[in-house]
């Protein structure tokens, strides 16, 4: 859209130090050409053939972007079955049952969501995934998607047996007998993925096109992803994406590339590889350890409900700094997930010897749940972005102190620590792990608390919690920050994009509580409404 829209009759928190607040702002050709008062930007722009768009008081901020998340993950969960919402054991394998008898022999029972310390009777044991489905094979992800629940139906399938041997990173489930339990950890699970069928492209880009839609409707006007585990090539994401811009779906998206993939880019033309106000290459990820609901995030001492448990390194610490040279021969940086405080020394010392090459991308620490004080010192020093999701603290505890106790809590989701010592975050959801909304988010940025905690619960470390406006930045300047992007997006000024996210309510005044209940009023990118909620 090349023309002139008025956005006028809103609230905007502007983030610019300079014009904080206004209530009107001018977009022509995707950029802010005006930031102001209604009355005079209406009288300084609002010729005949401007187009003209009434927020009818609605609260305007920064385009909000998700610094971590999986929009393939988030479109194949409206697919999977969503095991989040069971309560029971029961509950859960009366729902593979139901899906069992609509599905085609043969075919695969999916679920995402599975969390066994909150369901009524914990997780199903393999005989009971058997008597559920003894035909179908089950792909059960767990909530954290570094542990997964299989049937015997599905070891068949992928070719397993009890003297099968795990891959590299990865670890095979078994029973006080040494028998194959149905668990699978970390890279483990990449025989049963490979035994599903391939999905086509249109299955791809459908499943891509509903996870757009579902962000925009949340507010989101971009987000950085991750998606070549499931897509599988690096041309064909390009593809995907930009295609989808085409056709109408207006959503920025910065993509980390999956290490496995990263000589895919010696096959892309120049005009695949160029900077892309749409889609954008970004980082190279790459997994250090695994999650703490696993017991798979790599720790410096044993966890504390298993002793027997340090976590898994899903590379060693030459095979990181392997990864990193490999990286910076391309260019890029890295952007590792590390949980655990062991993995993250690994992953610091890698970015110590290996430094982000020149240019806007920096390193990135993803998650950095459990710190020290001296790693937090050595991040500080360096030139990193960590890639924090808040909503992890409503996830995980209480149970997460069954975990660690109180030796390795002091610096555990420090997210103020982080940002008062000066290290930038960026904020995402790492969705579909955690709902994608990004008020939840901040939610639990800000209160350290689950939603059915009462309002009276003081918080998980409440000395943790962040101020709104903190929260706020975090989806908003640190996600532009984390992708080299600040000179672009993350403030609503003359000369940025014109990216703008529209509540129904002001985040920086009503309770947490109340975000719960917001409405997305319009979602804004590129200066056309991308969403309209009105």
């Amino acid at each position: 859209m090349n023309g002139k829209t008025i956005y006028y009759h809103g609230r905007i928190t502007t983030l610019d130090p300079s014009q904080p607040l206004a209530e009107a702002a001018v977009v022509e050709r995707g950029r802010i050409v005006a930031v102001g008062e209604t009355k005079q930007l209406l009288l300084d722009h609002g010729r005949a053939q401007v187009n003209k768009v009434d927020l009818q008081g609605g609260y305007v901020y920064p385009g909000f972007v998700d610094s971590h998340l999986h929009l393939s993950g988030v479109g194949q969960r409206l697919r999977w079955l969503d095991l989040g919402t069971c309560r029971s054991k029961a509950e859960l394998l009366q729902a593979i049952k139901r899906r069992v008898v609509t599905s085609k022999e043969g075919e695969w029972i999916l679920g995402m969501g599975l969390d066994g310390n909150r369901l009524q009777g914990g997780a199903p044991t393999l005989e009971e995934l058997d008597e559920a489905s003894p035909h179908h094979p089950v792909l059960l992800a767990r909530v954290c998607l570094h542990a997964h629940l299989v049937n015997s139906a599905a070891y068949r399938a992928a070719g397993i047996t009890e003297a099968t041997a795990p891959s590299e990173g990865g670890v095979f489930g078994r029973d006080g007998n040494g028998r194959l339990n149905g668990w699978v950890y970390e890279q483990a699970s990449q025989p049963f993925y490979a035994a599903q069928p391939a999905p086509s492209y249109h299955e791809k880009k459908e499943t891509i096109r509903q996870a757009m839609k579902q962000a925009l409707a949340c507010g989101l006007t971009g987000g950085h992803s991750e998606d070549l585990r499931y897509i599988g090539n690096v041309g064909e994401l390009v593809r995907i994406y930009r295609e989808l811009v085409d056709e109408g779906v207006k959503f920025r998206t910065h993509h980390l590339l999956y290490h496995p993939y990263l000589a895919e880019l010696d096959e892309l033309e120049p005009t695949e590889l160029a900077p892309n106000p749409w889609v954008r290459l970004g980082a190279v990820k790459i997994f250090a350890d695994g999650s703490i609901g696993g017991r798979t995030a790599l720790m410096s001492a044993p966890y504390a409900d298993d002793p027997s448990q340090i976590g898994v390194a899903i590379h060693e610490q030459a095979e990181l700094l392997d990864l990193a040279r490999r990286a910076a021969a391309y260019g890029r940086p890295i952007a590792v997930h590390a949980i655990g405080d062991e993995a993250a020394r690994r992953v610091i010392e890698t970015m110590e010897q290996v430094p982000a090459p020149a240019g806007e991308l920096r390193h990135r620490l993803i998650h950095g749940q459990f710190l020290r004080a001296d790693l937090i010192a050595r991040l500080h020093r360096l030139d990193v972005v960590v890639d924090i999701q808040p909503r992890f603290v409503a996830s995980d505890f209480p149970w997460v102190l069954e975990r660690v106790r109180e030796q390795r809590i002091a610096y555990a989701y420090a997210w103020k620590t982080l940002l008062e010592t000066g290290i930038p975050c960026a904020a995402g959801s790492d969705a579909p792990i955690e709902p994608l909304h990004p008020l939840l988010g901040m939610h639990a940025a800000v209160t350290r608390r689950r939603l059915e905690d009462p309002d009276t619960h003081p918080g998980y470390l409440p000395e943790q919690k962040l101020q709104p406006l903190a929260a706020l930045r975090l989806f908003t300047q640190g996600s532009a920050y984390a992708e080299g992007m600040e000179k672009e997006r993350g403030v609503i000024a003359v000369g940025r994009w014109a990216d703008l996210t529209v509540y129904d309510r002001d985040l920086l005044q009503c309770p947490a509580e109340e975000w719960i209940e917001a409405k997305t009023v319009c979602t804004v990118v590129n200066g056309q409404i991308a969403y309209d909620g009105r």
